[in-house]
């Protein structure tokens, strides 16, 4: 497997970051008391989170997170901290992201790294144990109570239809009421949302082969006779391969979306800055 020189890390983490801010638009940083949050750093087995800064550091890699600390170190000294980055779809999804902060000589705890979200603060639970995982998740997501809907279909139903229904809710070993619900009444996002995290998994299970997917200047390229030579152009093909990969997500997501709707379900995501000048 070829290394990445600076540049391709940078080239590729912006490539990537544009991905993930996309598909996690909206999504909030959440406060580190919130129980849902707590739930969920207790079954990572992450320390308790804090809010720290998030600082704009041209040094921050994203991906490559540990090269663009050990960057900022060199320069400013301090150390690393390994643990676990936190956003929010409120009543949808926690999203728990590997992650690395700077401490500073005094201590202080700071995320020089770009962010999936936009905002000032990181949510961040340290975890210096060893892991693969590069992110996790946890579904809030709450069917809404349909009982009352479920009962007003079961008291229309006529004679005959009602005992047509009757018939093949017993043959599937279930109650009339039951029969209905799962009829006419199935949540979507049931199933919708562990799609769209497992789009999420394949997602970032691939982001090893970005190396081999990086396409060197040749050894006989000769500027003389030819364009000077881009080095962006050797990890054109790899951002290439990031956005055919991205289409699963963003097809789960849009089944997430479109599940909202049919149950008419706000969504809580927080609408992107309006940058349009007046």
């Amino acid at each position: 497997m070829p290394d990445l020189s600076d540049q391709h890390k940078h080239d590729l983490g912006d490539a990537i970051l544009e991905l993930d801010q996309a598909l996690f638009a909206g999504f909030v940083v959440p406060m580190p008391d919130q129980a849902d949050v707590r739930a969920f750093l207790a079954d990572i087995g992450a320390g308790e989170a804090t809010r720290i800064e998030q600082r704009d550091d041209h040094l921050g890699l994203y991906h490559w997170v540990a090269d663009g600390l050990h960057a900022r170190i060199a320069v400013d000294g301090g150390a690393i901290r390994f643990g676990w980055r936190v956003i929010a779809w409120p009543d949808e999804l926690l999203v728990a992201q590997r992650h690395a902060v700077w401490q500073e000589p005094d201590g202080t705890l700071v995320d020089i790294t770009p962010a999936m979200v936009d905002g000032t603060e990181t949510l961040f639970a340290p975890d210096d144990r060893e892991t693969s995982s590069t992110k996790r998740y946890r579904i809030l997501h709450v069917s809404p109570d349909r009982s009352n809907e479920i009962a007003e279909r079961v008291a229309s139903l006529k004679g005959g239809q009602r005992a047509y229904e009757e018939r093949r809710a017993a043959k599937a070993g279930q109650s009339l009421l039951d029969w209905i619900a799962v009829k006419h009444f199935t949540d979507p996002l049931i199933a919708a949302l562990p799609a769209l995290t497992a789009a999420c998994d394949v997602f970032d299970a691939r982001l090893h082969r970005l190396p081999d997917l990086v396409e060197p200047r040749p050894d006989d390229y000769d500027e003389a006779v030819e364009d000077p030579w881009e080095p962006a152009w050797e990890t054109e093909y790899a951002r290439d391969k990031l956005i055919d990969w991205d289409i699963d997500r963003e097809t789960a997501m849009m089944t997430v979306e479109d599940g909202l709707d049919a149950l008419g379900l706000p969504d809580t995501r927080e609408p992107a800055p309006d940058t349009e000048e007046n």
